[in-house]
C-alpha cells in the first residue's frame, strides 16, 4: 500500500493548489482560504463565490452493542446546523435534537483536523468539538436544554493511522476528508435522566472531519463501523460519492493499521431504507450486510438549499479481506449507514 508524499505541511501549497492523494499523516492545516479558486471559465472567483461555495462539517460517533450516539456540526455558509441523537438497540428508541441557523451564526469550525475548537451555539444549547493533539484525541461536549449532557473523549493510540484523503470534485473543486474509527472512548452520556457510563471496554468512537469546494448538488452513501473480529479491533469506513476522483475513501483498520479498499457498491431500496443493505466491492474484499435498527432522518427544501438525509444505526455482518488475503469476519458489529442528498 503506497501513500502520496506531501510536499507542504498545509493542504493548499504555495501555488494555491491542493495536494491530491491519500496521505500517511494529517496536514497541520486545511488552509482553504489560500486556494486559487477559479470559475468554470477559468476566471478568478470573486470573494462571494470563494466564501459561499466552501462547505465544512464534523461528526463524532460513539457506539456499543446497546447504544449509538451521533453528533455533527455543519457550516454550509448559507446556513449552519447541528444534531445529536441517541439510539438504544434494546428498546429500539431513537431520541434526537437538531438545530438550524441562517448563515454561520453561532457556528465556528476549526481548519485544523484534530486540533482547535469547533462549536455550535444556539441560545443555551452548545455543542463543542475540542481537539487535543497532545492526546491524539477529540473531546465532545454537549449541553442541551439542561437535559442532555455529553462529556466524552475519543482517542487514537499513538501509532494509529487516520485516513487522510484529498480528491478533485467536479470541474473546479476539491474535497478533503480525515476519518478514523474503532477509537478508545471514555466519558458519560446523560440523556434526560438516563446516565450512561462510556467505558473503553464497551464503547468505541469514530470521527469524520470533511470540507471542500463540493458540487452544488451532491449525494453519497456512507458506512462506518467500530467493533471486534476475534481478538482484533476492527474499524470501517466506506463511501460512494464525493471522494471518487482517482481515489476512494474506502478503508478498514485492524488494531489501528489502515487497509485501503477499492470502490464499493451500496445496494438498498430507497423506498424501504429499513430493509437490509448489501455493501460489496467487485474484488469481494468487502462482503457485508447491514441490518438497520433505527433511522435519524431530516428532509428540508428551503429556497436554494435542500437536504434528504437518513443516518441509520444498526449492525454489520460479513467479512473484510486485506491485501495479503487475510479475512476478518464481522458478526453483529455496531455502526451506521447513511443516504444523503444535498443542494447547497
Amino acid at each position: 500500500m503506497t501513500f502520496t508524499k506531501a510536499t507542504y505541511h498545509k493542504l493548499i501549497g504555495p501555488d494555491g493548489q491542493p495536494q491530491y492523494g491519500c496521505f500517511s499523516t494529517p496536514f497541520t492545516e486545511i488552509n482553504h482560504k489560500d486556494f486559487d479558486y477559479r470559475t468554470a471559465m477559468d476566471a478568478p472567483a470573486n470573494l462571494w463565490q470563494k466564501h459561499f461555495h466552501f462547505n465544512q462539517f464534523q461528526f463524532i460517533g460513539i457506539s456499543s452493542q446497546q447504544y449509538y450516539l451521533g453528533c455533527a456540526i455543519a457550516n454550509i455558509r448559507y446556513a449552519s446546523s447541528a444534531f445529536v441523537y441517541l439510539f438504544d438497540h434494546k428498546t429500539k428508541q431513537l431520541h434526537s435534537q437538531s438545530f438550524l441557523t441562517p448563515l454561520s451564526r453561532g457556528c465556528t469550525l476549526s481548519n485544523k483536523p484534530g486540533q482547535g475548537y469547533s462549536y455550535y451555539k444556539k441560545g443555551k444549547n452548545l455543542i463543542e468539538f475540542i481537539g487535543a493533539p497532545d492526546k491524539h484525541a477529540y473531546q465532545l461536549n454537549v449541553n442541551l436544554d439542561n437535559q442532555i449532557h455529553v462529556d466524552c473523549l475519543i482517542q487514537e493510540h499513538e501509532d494509529f493511522q487516520p485516513l487522510c484523503l484529498c480528491t478533485k470534485t467536479g470541474y473546479n473543486g476539491w474535497t478533503y476528508t480525515q476519518k478514523a474509527t474503532a477509537l478508545k472512548a471514555n466519558g458519560v452520556i446523560s440523556w434526560k435522566g438516563n446516565n450512561i457510563a462510556v467505558e473503553s471496554d464497551q464503547f468505541l468512537g469514530n470521527y469524520d472531519w470533511s470540507c471542500g469546494y463540493m458540487r452544488r448538488q451532491t449525494a453519497w452513501n456512507w458506512a462506518s463501523a467500530s467493533g471486534y473480529s476475534d481478538q482484533h479491533k476492527i474499524g470501517l469506513n466506506l463511501a460512494a460519492g464525493v471522494n471518487e476522483t482517482g481515489l476512494t475513501e474506502n478503508a478498514f483498520w485492524v488494531d489501528g493499521q489502515l487497509h485501503r479498499l477499492s470502490p464499493v457498491q451500496f445496494q438498498f431500496n430507497r423506498k424501504q431504507r429499513s430493509h437490509n443493505w448489501l455493501i460489496t466491492t467487485e474484488d469481494r474484499m468487502v462482503e457485508l450486510e447491514f441490518h438497520p435498527a433505527g433511522n435519524f432522518t431530516e428532509k428540508k427544501n428551503v429556497l436554494f438549499l435542500a437536504t434528504n438525509f437518513s443516518q441509520m444505526p444498526g449492525h454489520f455482518s460479513g467479512s473484510l479481506t486485506d491485501a495479503q488475503g487475510k479475512r476478518y469476519v464481522l458478526d453483529h458489529v455496531p455502526g451506521v449507514v447513511e443516504d444523503h442528498f444535498a443542494k447547497w
